[in-house]
């Protein structure tokens, strides 16, 4: 098994937070620079191990508010180990200090901090791609009555039964997810198919068209090959339980004649055995005499109704092929697969342009606010100092 800790994820996550210890003065990052990069590195394999992706994103969380507080922290106790009292007066009046710089200043900090992070969230976050299959869909016709059954509303009444366990079981079965799913993200251990069915209706989206019998059957998944083959699994198997359906639905006609069937060959077989005890008349056939003996007349009649009899069975075994047929190969398929699915070639989730875009808005506004309010504090403090300074 691969070391988790490779993952491309957790080396980006590293990189950047070597590239933002550049806050921190170059002594403190030569005394604390390694811990702190080992101190990162072994709470992502930690985070990574426990939530993937989510687990990185709620690190980052942490440690990007920290590092900002903690550099500028460091930052200014390093200016004051290098200033003498006098110069941080003579600082207050200089053009670094005023309101509009350190508005400035504060607004690009913000800025750049808010869309590194919504950037590199982005790119943290697990990608996620999307197969679609198609399907169309036909009401129940029962072969034996011909009534059709479902009304308007069948098409909704398929979408319900995909997601039931009745088409989602035999896939997971098919797929062995249990097993496939517990390995890759239950450290091995073999999943129940109730909560393998539970992960997989998460992943699944059905959509129709009004006044169509088409569905789309949507799977979502970090594996673009394994999105395809389960929404084409699933396809063929709501098409296999149709077909199982419609099975049963004819099974009470057909074994009703299957028994008239079996009943009408046991009346052929007394009948035909009758009849060969019966003395046969010298005519057969159209030559039946006018004035039959009742010896004649007996066997005639007896004849007629084994004919009648056979006529019947004939009818019969007619009906019982014609029912088979059609529950083999419908004349219109209940269910048609119209377009399999196809691995996708770019991710659906997540959508980087959108995150950064809105990365770019949420920094702007956050380093107007917080530029602001430096700038207001900075202009407070600013002319409270020039007072005392006067004052003295």
């Amino acid at each position: 098994m691969a070391d988790p800790f490779n993952h491309r994820a957790l080396t980006v996550s590293q990189q950047v937070y070597a590239w933002l210890l550049r806050a921190y003065p170059p002594a403190h990052r030569a005394e604390y620079g390694l811990a702190m990069a080992q101190l990162f590195r072994d709470q992502c394999r930690d985070e990574w191990n426990e939530a993937r992706g989510w687990g990185l994103t709620k690190l980052w969380l942490r440690v990007l508010p920290d590092l900002v507080s903690t550099s500028i922290q460091e930052r200014l106790a390093a200016l004051k180990e290098r200033k003498s009292m006098n110069e941080k007066i003579a600082s207050l009046s200089s053009d670094r200090t005023t309101p509009t710089a350190i508005f400035i200043r504060v607004f690009i900090a913000v800025f750049l901090i808010t869309v590194i992070a919504a950037t590199l969230i982005t790119f943290i976050l697990p990608e996620t791609y999307a197969s679609t299959a198609r399907i169309k869909v036909e009401a129940d016709a029962s072969p034996a009555t011909g009534l059709v059954s479902g009304g308007r509303n069948y098409i909704w009444t398929a979408m319900e039964v995909i997601e039931s366990q009745l088409v989602l079981e035999p896939v997971v079965d098919k797929l062995n997810l249990n097993v496939q799913w517990g390995k890759k993200y239950f450290a091995g251990e073999t999943l129940k198919s109730s909560e393998t069915m539970k992960i997989l209706k998460q992943r699944l989206k059905l959509e129709t068209w009004h006044d169509t019998k088409l569905i789309a059957i949507t799977i979502y998944s970090d594996d673009r090959n394994e999105a395809a083959q389960i929404a084409d699994t699933i396809a063929e198997a709501y098409r296999d339980y149709r077909v199982k359906a419609a099975a049963a639905l004819a099974a009470p006609s057909l074994a009703k004649l299957q028994q008239d069937y079996q009943q009408n060959e046991k009346q052929i077989e007394q009948t035909r055995a009758a009849l060969n005890l019966l003395p046969q008349p010298l005519k057969t056939g159209s030559e039946i005499s006018d004035n039959p003996s009742p010896q004649e007349q007996a066997y005639w009649d007896k004849k007629k109704h084994l004919d009648g009899l056979l006529e019947t069975q004939d009818a019969i075994y007619a009906k019982i092929t014609t029912i088979k047929l059609a529950i083999a190969i419908p004349i219109d398929p209940l269910v048609q697969i119209t377009d399999t699915a196809e691995p996708g070639r770019a991710p659906v989730k997540p959508n980087k342009p959108l995150n950064i875009v809105i990365g770019v808005v949420a920094g702007g506004f956050l380093g107007l606010m917080a530029g602001g309010a430096s700038a207001l504090l900075a202009a407070k403090l600013g002319n409270r100092g020039r007072n005392n300074i006067a004052a003295a």
